[in-house]
């Protein structure tokens, strides 16, 4: 039976957060179950953009510093590293710099990497140092994700691959089945040993840059990103085989998708679920039934447009879409080129990509909404 640990944490002190992962980690065993002496340890944040610690887009550099010492009782041999969501007009210097990732690494005194060298494997440019470790330590933040509802520890992995590979890949698997595939392949090379899930402050409604905050107050942790996973889905309401990433993994024998093979430790289940966390605006058109989206069309589409009061004209947005579909100089997105991807919406530092939902398009998220509290409500009185 699959094991993940709930521990709770209300703020980001550094005594709080490391007792609570120490908490979580031994409850699973402690860090010498799963890392042994001198071997090399990668941690692998959630870096997705600069952006400063209390904005909740990045995995707080709290929990990384208390995850570097939890390692460090093992071994001396840590690296740090992720690569930002976006080509290079993001520097990673940057991320590192805002993030507070590179302040933490110095005072820890442990390797910082930059993803810049490559390993290729089957087409896909992953980061050379993710097959140069002999463990990989996944530390995902609690989020939503307007493509495949939540990003959690499986979703984290896409990190590994790097360079304009990001966003090739949306404009070739634009459906969020396909995608949610494509993560799965990813994973399935760089299959983290640990992962420990930061939500002490998650985010909800249209992350996984844009939601808002919510303070959930909570340390995940497991050996399998998958059973996390699915365990922060019953935390934000929903059931695991409403995201495709947790289910589809659970099918392909990744990890446990299935609640009924969990054994939570810690906190119970109950007491940490998060009441009418908001899930992304787009997730409900995407998951409607395909007859409802065939017949409707662009009456229901949600779709991304540009606040013009607030572009400062970084183009992050206009060199990171996949379709080249953004002209800035004329603050215009062409839908007919649009995958409806929203890694605009996801990248832009200044929140200047916002989600559109036509008039019956908000009356079937309304309804998609309801049907989906009612599932959830009629399964957990079943149980």
């Amino acid at each position: 039976m699959a094991q993940v640990s709930i521990k709770r944490c209300y703020d980001y002190s550094p005594q709080n957060v490391q007792r609570a992962v120490s908490e979580a980690v031994s409850l699973l065993g402690g860090i010498e179950k799963f890392v042994k002496a001198g071997q090399k340890v990668l941690i692998k944040p959630n870096l997705l953009s600069a952006r400063k610690p209390e904005e909740g887009v990045c995995t707080h550099p709290e929990v990384v510093r208390a995850v570097i010492k939890i390692v460090k009782k093992v071994t001396d041999n840590i690296f740090v590293g992720d690569s930002h969501g976006g080509f290079d007009i993001i520097n990673m210097d940057n991320v590192y710099e805002a993030s507070g990732i590179k302040n933490v690494c110095l005072e820890e005194k442990v390797t910082l990497v930059r993803f810049d060298a490559v390993l290729n494997v089957e087409g896909i440019p992953f980061a050379k140092i993710v097959k140069e470790v002999d463990v990989i330590i996944n530390v995902p933040k609690m989020k939503t994700h307007g493509l495949l509802i939540l990003t959690g520890g499986v979703k984290n992995m896409f990190g590994a691959v790097v360079g304009r590979h990001k966003a090739e890949a949306h404009f070739k698997h634009v459906k969020p089945s396909d995608f949610a595939f494509y993560i799965i392949k990813i994973f399935m090379y760089v299959k983290p040993a640990f992962t420990i899930m930061d939500g002490i402050v998650a985010m909800e409604g249209d992350g996984p840059a844009a939601g808002a905050l919510r303070d959930a107050g909570l340390i995940l942790a497991s050996p399998d990103a998958v059973a996390l996973d699915a365990v922060f889905a019953d935390i934000a309401g929903l059931e695991p085989k409403n995201v495709l990433t947790t289910v589809y993994a659970g099918k392909m024998g990744l990890g446990t998708s299935d609640l009924a093979e969990i054994q939570i430790l810690g906190e119970p289940l109950d007491s940490a679920r998060i009441k009418d966390f908001k899930m992304p605006e787009a997730s409900f058109i995407y998951n409607a039934p395909a007859w409802i989206i065939k017949i409707f069309g662009r009456a229901i589409k949600t779709f991304p447009i540009i606040k013009t009061g607030s572009c400062v004209s970084c183009r992050i947005c206009e060199k990171n879409c996949p379709a080249d579909a953004i002209n800035i100089d004329k603050y215009r997105i062409d839908y007919s080129k649009c995958i409806f991807c929203f890694c605009c919406h996801e990248l832009c530092p200044h929140a200047s990509i916002g989600v559109h939902k036509p008039l019956m398009g908000k009356l079937l998220t309304f309804l998609m909404k309801m049907r989906r509290k009612n599932v959830h409500r009629n399964d957990n009185m079943e149980k």
